[in-house]
């Protein structure tokens, strides 16, 4: 499979050959390089057009997550049947992983400022509160006020 894909792709990208001429520098039939190129193609997978192998977050996420409970030899079979080479394997986990520290890194912060803005939120309220005690105190002493004033002008008229 490693063979076959390495052949694949110097059938395709910038200094690609021929089929014809890699049968002929290789012994492989010219319909089996190009067959191997149209599946290469086709493929699941799909292939750009300078025959780099295109893989989803979702696929490269499944491979890693699989092979986890593989080691060693095992872990080598797998890739080659998934056609993952081990350095891009390798690439991926570790970005995966980075992504993984990232998420809970972000979650504390994201919890951190949600908590921040009930706190800010209840000091909100706490103060809107305060300014409306304050406005109904004032509005009460400025009615005692208006009373009284009231009073003094009834107190007057009587002294006449």
């Amino acid at each position: 499979m490693a063979l076959k894909q390495q052949l694949v792709a110097r059938l395709t990208g910038v200094n690609a050959l021929s089929a014809a001429q890699l049968a002929r520098e290789t012994g492989i039939t010219q319909q089996n390089l190009s067959r191997w190129l149209s599946e290469a193609r086709s493929s699941r997978f799909g292939v750009t057009d300078d025959g780099i192998v295109s893989w989803t977050v979702e696929q490269k996420a499944r491979i890693v997550a699989q092979a986890a409970t593989f080691a060693g030899d095992e872990l080598t079979a797998y890739l080659h049947r998934e056609g993952v080479g081990l350095r891009h394997f390798r690439r991926w986990r570790v970005a995966l992983e980075e992504a993984g520290e990232e998420s809970v890194g972000m979650a504390k912060r994201i919890s951190k400022l949600e908590r921040e803005l009930v706190r800010k939120e209840r000091a909100l309220a706490e103060v809107a509160t305060l300014l409306v005690l304050r406005q109904t105190m004032e509005s009460s002493i400025q009615e005692q006020h208006d009373v009284g004033d009231g009073q003094d002008e009834k107190e007057e008229e009587l002294d006449y």
